[in-house]
C-alpha cells in the first residue's frame, strides 16, 4: 500500500507541474489531473494517493468482472472464464493494475470494446442490435486508446471483419454491417487522433521556434512517439 500511495503522489505531482510525458498516457490523463488540480487535491497528500488508488483499484475490478463475461461470450463456458479473470488479476502486471497509472483503465475500455466486439460477431443473428455493438465496440476502443497509445492496434479487430464481409456477395443486411464496422474503426481512429491534434495545437501552432518541440517538425508529427523517444 506505500508503494501505491508513493506512486500516486508522483503521479500527480507531474498532474500539477504537467510534465509532457504524461501525454504518453492520453490528452484524456491530463485532463483528468488538470480537474484534480484545480480543484485542490493535490494538497492532500492522503486525499490524492487514496483517490488514485481507488480510481484504479475499481478499473482493475471491473475489468475482471467485464473479462469474466468476455469468455462466456467467446467460450460459453464459466470454469475457463474463471480462470481467465483469475489469471488477470494473478498476473505480473497485478502491481501496475492496481497502482496509479492508465492500465487498468485501458484495460477496462478495451474489455468493453471486446465485450461488445464479440456480441456483435460471434452471433448467428445478423440484426440492427448487432451492428450497434459493433459501433459501440468503437466507441469504447476509442476511450481505451486515450489511456494508452497501443490502442489502437484494436482497429485490426475491424479490418479483418470488414475484409471478410467484402469477400461476401453484397446484401442489405451485409452493406449495414460494412457500415457499422467503419463507422466503429472510425471512431476508434478519431480517439487516436484526437489528442494527437490537441498536443500540436498546444505545443506547435502559434509558437516562436525557439521554444518549438522537436516532434513538431517531423513529417509525420507524432507526439506519442516523441515522448516514447524522449523520456522512455
Amino acid at each position: 500500500m506505500g508503494l501505491r500511495k508513493r506512486a500516486a503522489h508522483c503521479h500527480l505531482i507531474s498532474c500539477e507541474r504537467y510534465v509532457l510525458v504524461l501525454y504518453q498516457r492520453g490528452h484524456t490523463a491530463l485532463t483528468v489531473c488538470t480537474v484534480l488540480v484545480n480543484l485542490g487535491v493535490e494538497h492532500y497528500e492522503t486525499l490524492e494517493s487514496s483517490i488514485a488508488i481507488f480510481v484504479a483499484n475499481a478499473s482493475h475490478l471491473l475489468s475482471v468482472l467485464v473479462l469474466y463475461k468476455l469468455g462466456l461470450t467467446v467460450w460459453n463456458n464459466s470454469r475457463i472464464s474463471l480462470v481467465a479473470a483469475v489469471l488477470h488479476v494473478l498476473s505480473p502486471a497485478g502491481l501496475f493494475l492496481s497502482a496509479p497509472y492508465s492500465e487498468s483503465s485501458y484495460a477496462l475500455l478495451s474489455f468493453m470494446g471486446y465485450l461488445f466486439f464479440a456480441k456483435a460477431t460471434l452471433s448467428d443473428k445478423r440484426t440492427v442490435a448487432h451492428d450497434v455493438s459493433l459501433v459501440v465496440s468503437g466507441l469504447w476502443f476509442g476511450f481505451a486508446v486515450n489511456f494508452r497509445s497501443n490502442g489502437i492496434f484494436n482497429g485490426i479487430l475491424f479490418a479483418v471483419e470488414l475484409f471478410r464481409e467484402l469477400s461476401q456477395p453484397p446484401t442489405a443486411t451485409s452493406v449495414r454491417r460494412r457500415l457499422a464496422l467503419i463507422t466503429g474503426g472510425t471512431a476508434l481512429a478519431i480517439g487516436f487522433t484526437i489528442p494527437q491534434v490537441v498536443a500540436y495545437r498546444t505545443y506547435c501552432y502559434d509558437v516562436v521556434s525557439s521554444e518549438l518541440r522537436p516532434w513538431c517538425t517531423r513529417r509525420l508529427p507524432s507526439i506519442y512517439t516523441f515522448v516514447q523517444e524522449h523520456y522512455w
